[in-house]
């Protein structure tokens, strides 16, 4: 897939125009999952918007082939099944001997209210027929 990009030059001066590219290994997984090598073609042109007339570019655009080989003992191309419920289990563990452990030692336990300083006195209920 062709990706355009512009950037400003400060100067011209220099005779060679030099453009980087990575082919990143999730996106040669991904893409091109199927195959284990890979010629790409690689194209490229260059065309400058400036205000001076005399400007001449030789070569502006330019076509070179990249190969590419799969090593198939770095690619790893996604997690066993078995990874996934024994990380689910042991995180159920992990939690479940986290809420025994401050259990054991009360943290869940409700705190008691210190007896009161001043002594409280409870009102009496006097019967109607008394009043």
């Amino acid at each position: 897939r062709c990706r355009p990009f512009r950037c400003p030059l400060p100067t011209l001066e220099r005779s060679e125009l030099r453009a980087r590219g990575r082919l990143w290994n999730g996106t040669f997984l991904e893409e091109f999952l199927d195959v284990s090598s890979l010629e790409l073609i690689v194209r490229a042109e260059v065309s400058v918007t400036s205000p001076s007339k005399n400007l001449v570019l030789k070569d502006a655009a330019t076509q070179m082939s990249v190969s590419i080989h799969l090593d198939p003992g770095v690619a790893v191309a996604g997690v066993p099944w078995w990874v996934v419920p024994l990380a689910v289990l042991v995180g159920i563990l992990v939690l479940a001997l986290l809420v025994l452990g401050l259990w054991k030692v009360g943290f869940f336990r409700r705190a008691r209210r210190a007896p009161p300083a001043v002594p409280q006195y409870h009102a009496v209920r006097i019967p109607r027929e008394q009043r």
